[in-house]
This record gives C-alpha cells, structure tokens and sequence, in this order.
C-alpha cells in the first residue's frame, strides 16, 4: 500500500513527542507544513537522488527576438532551475528533419564569460541562425545565436519534489518516507528549540535514514538498463 503524508505524520507525532492535535503547534495542517516544505525546500539541495533525475525538453522559435526566454514560462514546473546540468542538445524541429542529429548546446553560467563572448547590448546588429550557446542565470535562458527558426531543447537535471498538502496524499516514493518524516521532524524540534538531548537523536535518526535512502539510489546506478526497479 502506497505511504501517505499521514504515515510521515505518525512519524513525526511519535519523534517529536507531540500527539495533541488540538494543540495549534501540534496540528495536522502545522505537521503537513513543515514537511511539504522539507520536501521541496530542503531535500533537493540536501541529497541527489536516482528517481529524481530527468530530461526538461521545451522549444525555443524566432519570438522573442532577443533570444531571452523565462524559465518559468517553460513547461518546467518540476524541474529545479539550479540544478539543471550543464549539459544539453537542440535539433531544428521543421519538417523533413526528424533525421538530424541532437547538436550538443554550449551552457553557460557564468554571465560574465557567455556576455564576453556575444556583448551585452549587441540584439540590434545580431543575425538569426542556428544557436550553438545558452547562459542560465536567474530566471532566464539566452540563446545565442538567436533562434532563425523553431528549435527543440533537451537539458538534462534534476526534479523539485511536489509540495504536499493533505493527510491522504500518496508520497512521491515509499521509500522516502523516514527520511522525509524525519527531516521535517528535525526542522520542527529546531525551531521549537527541543533540548540538545532531543535534537541529537532527530538528527542521528535523521542521519541513518539519509544513508538508507542514498543506498537505494546507489543500488538503482549499479543496474544495468532493464533491471532497474521503481
């Protein structure tokens, strides 16, 4: 049976001490916060995992004429903008070009470099063609060359965890289920400021569970393609 945000609530509830849920510290929709906002706040930067990486793929055409695009405008919802990869490739997408080969796509980070090689305020004078760059920074993708035509983009990255927000919502994954009850509950204990006693067995708790969960995705890398389990 699928685990639910209530299993990482019972969890939390027996770690933390807290059962009265008439207690406004200790309410259900006061748990759900603090682990909704573990799971897309704290695990991504925390740990790495195997199901969490993917491809983010979108197309970029001849508007807007200066080649800026915004990342969240991209049907990119579940995709953490820091953590795509530097990594990625464009192919034309028109007609009688499904044979083309994925070009790779040069990207850039540092705006310093990627503006010292094609200018800052440079638009005007710019020719369209085939782009061959792309900085990331901020919120926005800039393509250089600007695009002549409809182009497809595949970036390689890695998957923000979906916010929870009732009892009976089935978890991402099973076996994230410790690990993510106990990392809210220790966020919970910090802010409520628990004794140092308590706080250390959340945290070797949490610590054993972190270790359990990167074993999985260690066992998942070994496979070979076709044995993988999820």
């Amino acid at each position: 049976m699928a685990k639910t945000v209530s299993d990482a609530i019972d969890i939390m509830r027996i770690t933390l001490g807290r059962r009265n849920q008439k207690d406004v510290d200790s309410s259900i929709s006061k748990f759900i916060d603090y682990l909704s906002n573990f799971l897309t706040l704290e695990m991504p930067n925390d740990i790495k995992l195997f199901e969490q990486f993917g491809t983010l793929t979108f197309k970029i055409g001849e508007t807007p004429v200066d080649g800026v695009y915004d990342f969240n405008a991209l049907p990119s919802a579940n995709f953490s903008f820091s953590n795509i990869s530097l990594e990625g490739f464009i192919t034309p997408t028109a007609s009688g070009t499904s044979s083309t080969s994925w070009n790779p796509l040069n990207i850039y980070q540092d705006p310093t470099e990627f503006y010292n090689k094609w200018g800052v305020s440079n638009v005007s004078v710019l020719t369209t063609g085939y782009p061959t760059d792309m900085l990331y920074y901020s919120d926005e993708l800039v393509f250089r060359t600007i695009p002549d035509a409809e182009y497809n983009i595949i970036l390689y990255g890695y998957k923000r965890s979906t916010a929870v927000s009732k009892e009976n919502e089935s978890l991402p994954f099973d076996w994230w289920l410790r690990y993510a009850a106990y990392g809210a509950a220790l966020n919970y204990a910090t802010d409520y400021r628990y004794d140092a006693k308590d706080l250390s067995r959340i945290e070797r708790a949490f610590s054993k569970e972190k270790k359990l969960l990167l074993t999985n995705t260690h066992n998942q890398v070994k496979l070979k393609p076709g044995q993988r389990s999820f």
